[in-house]
């Protein structure tokens, strides 16, 4: 309980039996490039267990890796949240994230109880192109904490334009909490306009209500996705401890 809230689900590694696998021979057009990328560099990273919002268990203090492990410093995200010089997560009102003590942190979390919480959503940042170079202008999370995924893939049952057919897709989100879109992510799946996962040139789709592994289909670092139900149980879970 106390690890998913701050988004350290620990989750299987990649299915190699379906189609369309991670690193696969990819080869990307220049208006489909990642930013930052010129080549397919990217397919040849090690990417790390702990991307995303990681924290410091002796402080209980949070921070943001990027699908490297790269401590991400001065760096502004989705929705507002930044990192200070530290690499100490502050969120948009300013309230930087590190509690001091676990004690401290369930002080915080239980004094939260009872009010109104802000339940999470697909916003976009008027400031950005709705396209760049397979990046979008669209993240989820909400206005007091800002994105909740960065360097992350999402299984989530809206899709950014409103749309809820009662099914799960699985969305990735960059190292800043965007969603890329008609693109090849990093870790080699191709995505379609609203972002969605494709396998084998169709969105790939799960049944919220159908019978999950533990994982239940929610969230995976960028480079661990898993998408097949049949052999996710079958990987070791070997990711390392989150907290360190």
């Amino acid at each position: 309980m106390k690890k998913r809230l701050f988004g350290a689900i620990l989750s299987a590694a990649l299915s190699i039996t379906v189609a369309t696998p991670a690193f696969a021979e990819i080869i990307w057009t220049a208006d489909k490039l990642p930013a930052g990328y010129t080549t397919n560099e990217v397919e040849n990273k090690t990417f790390d267990l702990n991307s995303g919002g990681i924290t410091q268990k002796s402080t209980y203090t949070c921070f943001i890796k990027d699908m490297y492990g790269n401590f991400m410093k001065n760096a502004t995200f989705a929705g507002g949240m930044t990192t200070n010089a530290e690499g100490v997560v502050v969120r948009p009102n300013g309230e930087v994230v590190s509690y001091g003590s676990e004690e401290k942190f369930w002080q915080q979390l239980n004094s939260t109880i009872g009010q109104v919480i802000e339940q999470p959503a697909w916003h976009q940042d008027s400031a950005k192109s709705l396209d760049e170079n397979g990046i979008s202008n669209y993240w989820y999370g909400t206005s007091d904490k800002g994105g909740y995924y960065t360097s992350h893939w999402a299984w989530l049952t809206v899709a950014p334009n409103g749309t809820d057919n009662g099914q799960k897709y699985a969305y990735c989100f960059n190292e800043y909490g965007y969603l890329y879109t008609n693109t090849i992510t990093p870790d080699g799946y191709q995505v379609n306009g609203l972002g969605q996962l494709m396998l084998d040139g169709k969105v790939k789709t799960k049944d919220p209500d159908a019978i999950t592994p533990w994982h239940g289909y929610v969230s995976f670092s960028i480079g661990y996705l898993v998408y097949d139900q049949e052999t996710s149980e079958q990987h070791k879970n070997d990711r390392t401890d989150p907290f360190f």
